[in-house]
């Protein structure tokens, strides 16, 4: 990108490594609109004619309202009345042009719940009709346009806004780099470095800062002080959600609208969802149809309602309690519900925040240089079953996030040794995706020369510095 780009780590190359789980977070200087419902996601490629190895993914429409949005504050605001270009990177799902609307602001934007920002107005649309180039092998489509900036603004916000048609799958744009540059050129204002460096160092993405919901704080204090109790609403499935539901059970709609206005995440609330099926058929069929229709319950309260994955728990008992006569039809057919139970701590002594996940640290798998071809970042094919012995301490069935980090020795150039560990770090990546760890892989880099794990003045410790490692952190992002 042009050295006036008013966007800091504009390829989103450089990812932060975020306090709360010590793991890769979300790229550095970017910050997702809803933290805790609708995390911004990103992910590492290797598609020919990218800006680079890292992008964001950004929920174009699904089947249901919800999507993410990527926000960062410019490293400069923009002149008011002043011409600004925007260029932008990437694709959509299909091979398409990706469909992005920026909103550009004097602040952040922050969002308790995901959903579609109908109550903001972008204030530009980058289509199909604005492509200026397509890449030659993967579709990889760079969008421009030219705009008058309406006001100082100094914040800017990617995503849909517009309600987009239903889809039966989700759709999402690719957004490998972004520029925003003035047209008339001219070098960046002098505070520049200091915002970059302000932005880079924000490590806690999990979140919405307190500052800018001091009334979500006040409501936490008042929950936990306050002797509350569990209350529990029977309904027949996860139509109670729909208007025609609503309609046939209003109290016990009532009664969920109640705790769903009084959640917020952390604050000691648990929601306990059972599902309940008295269908003729045998035991475990039963358990099997009360847990799905328990699970349809759950993806509505965390998908629109904003609750987290932590304070909910699914269970089904099937056929064993029924609650109305089984001798019946009528009666029978009334054991088919799904059982919610909102609890929160009775009083200040027992009312306790959910503490932070342990930090833990993460394992480094060393690549030794021995597993390439000399002075090559192809692997020897011949030391495959070594490099697999290596990479079966990546812990299987626990979440995990991947860096792939290459180094070298001092020998030689530095911009050549600076290439060629970011060549065997990709080789490696690449390898790691064959074997299925494609997903996990959050961050690829070269570092040349300049983080020797041991002496370069001997030969046995320029060995132990031509590496590659692989940065295994253990939890979510």
């Amino acid at each position: 990108m042009q050295a006036q780009n008013l966007v800091a780590n504009p390829s989103f190359e450089d990812v932060n490594i975020c306090t709360e789980f010590n793991a890769p977070c979300a790229p550095a200087a970017w910050e997702s609109v809803s933290p805790e419902s609708a995390k911004l996601d990103y992910m590492f490629h290797q598609y020919s004619g990218g800006a680079g190895n890292n992008l964001v993914r950004l929920v174009h429409r699904s089947q249901d309202a919800l999507r993410n949005y990527a926000q960062t504050r410019l490293l400069c605001p923009l002149e008011k009345g002043r011409s600004y270009r925007v260029t932008l990177v990437g694709w959509q799902d299909g091979d398409a042009p990706p469909a992005i609307e920026l909103r550009f602001d004097t602040t952040w934007t922050f969002r308790e719940t995901g959903g579609q920002l109908t109550d903001l107005q972008p204030g530009l649309q980058l289509d199909s009709a604005s492509v200026a180039a397509t890449g030659n092998k993967k579709r990889v489509f760079t969008l421009q346009k030219e705009f008058i900036a309406g006001d100082h603004y100094t914040h800017l916000v990617l995503g849909t806004f517009r309600k987009r048609p239903w889809s039966a799958a989700k759709i999402c744009n690719y957004i490998d780099s972004i520029a925003i540059t003035p047209v008339s050129g001219g070098p960046l204002c002098v505070t520049a470095a200091g915002q970059k460096d302000s932005l880079y160092n924000q490590h806690r993405r999990h979140s919405i800062p307190s500052r800018f919901y001091q009334h979500h704080e006040a409501r936490r204090r008042h929950l936990l002080e306050g002797p509350l109790k569990c209350i529990t609403v029977r309904v027949k499935d996860h139509t109670i959600f729909t208007a025609a539901g609503r309609a046939q059970n209003p109290e016990a709609a009532a009664r969920i609208d109640s705790a769903v206005r009084i959640y917020e995440p952390a604050t000691g609330m648990k929601v306990r969802i059972t599902g309940h099926s008295f269908r003729e058929g045998s035991f475990n069929y039963n358990k099997i149809v009360g847990e799905v229709n328990a699970k349809k319950v759950m993806d509505v309260l965390i998908y629109m309602k904003g609750f987290s994955f932590e304070d909910i728990t699914v269970d089904s008992r099937g056929n064993t309690q029924p609650a109305y006569d089984t001798a019946t039809a009528e009666g029978r057919e009334r054991n088919n519900f799904v059982e919610l139970e909102f609890c929160m701590p009775r009083s200040p002594e027992e009312a306790t925040v959910a503490a932070a996940p342990p930090v833990q640290r993460p394992d480094t798998l060393v690549v030794p240089d021995v597993l390439f071809l000399f002075n090559s970042d192809v692997l020897n094919t011949k030391l495959h079953r070594e490099l697999d012995k290596l990479l079966k301490k990546i812990p299987v069935g626990q979440p995990v996030q991947l860096q792939v980090i290459g180094h070298t020795d001092n020998r030689g150039e530095e911009d050549y040794n600076l290439e060629l560990s970011k060549r065997r770090a990709l080789a490696v990546a690449a390898y790691l995706k064959l074997q299925g760890w494609g997903n996990y892989i959050r961050h690829v880099a070269g570092e040349g020369e300049k983080r020797p794990a041991a002496s370069n003045e001997t030969m046995e410790g320029r060995q132990l510095n031509r590496r590659v490692e692989i940065i295994v952190y253990q939890g979510l992002d």
